[in-house]
């Protein structure tokens, strides 16, 4: 929805409600807008009752690995398996703007990857490029993107996800049609492989 520019005029008006008017308006448009009625109830509710990002992280982390566990029978092609992750995608992000985890964001995407990996990399592998084409570009992007999120984190968090960058690259290369892709986009899976986000 585009923002609307407030004249002088009518921002003057808006001061003059009485509290009670404005609460009303207030709660209106908060109702509108399903992101910030989430994030205003974790900030406001669930921290007073001592409810961390941390336990929603640990939440969604077992939602991903049972989302992808429980999709095996439903398996039909890597095309059809990216549906599956830009769902799980969906819902980190609804996370990240919920509770401002940004390590969250880096731990719940390398687990979303690295678990599809371990379930269907056989079977992603044995596809034909032009049916794995889109999956691979998604993979590698957000790989692309999760060593760009890495520099920009503390050193000591850095360290956090050496291992699962090592398995990541693993799997990369573990798959033909993925590290062409990879080549392609300029992803260099040996910084994933030695842990190194700099690329030194």
């Amino acid at each position: 929805m585009a923002r609307v520019k407030l004249s002088k005029e009518l921002k003057a008006a808006i001061t003059g409600l009485s509290h009670k008017e404005k609460d009303r308006l207030l709660f209106r448009l908060i109702a509108k807008d399903p992101a910030l009625v989430a994030q205003l109830n974790f900030e406001l509710l669930e921290k007073e009752a001592g409810v961390t990002k941390e336990d929603h992280r640990i939440v969604l982390e077992k939602a991903i690995i049972s989302h992808l566990e429980n999709y095996d029978p439903h398996y039909y092609s890597p095309g059809y398996l990216l549906l599956e992750l830009r769902q799980l995608s969906g819902d980190i992000n609804r996370h990240v703007r919920t509770t401002k985890d940004k390590y969250g964001d880096t731990y719940l995407n390398f687990l979303m990857l690295n678990h599809t990996f371990r379930l269907y990399g056989d079977r992603i592998r044995q596809s034909a490029p032009s049916r794995a084409m889109t999956f691979n570009e998604y993979v590698v992007k957000r790989a692309l993107r999760l060593l760009k999120q890495l520099r920009s984190m503390h050193e000591d968090h850095v360290l956090d996800f050496e291992e699962a960058m090592k398995e990541l690259g693993e799997h990369i290369g573990s798959q033909p049609n993925t590290m062409r892709v990879a080549i392609h986009n300029m992803l260099d899976v040996n910084h994933l492989l030695k842990a190194n986000v700099y690329g030194e």
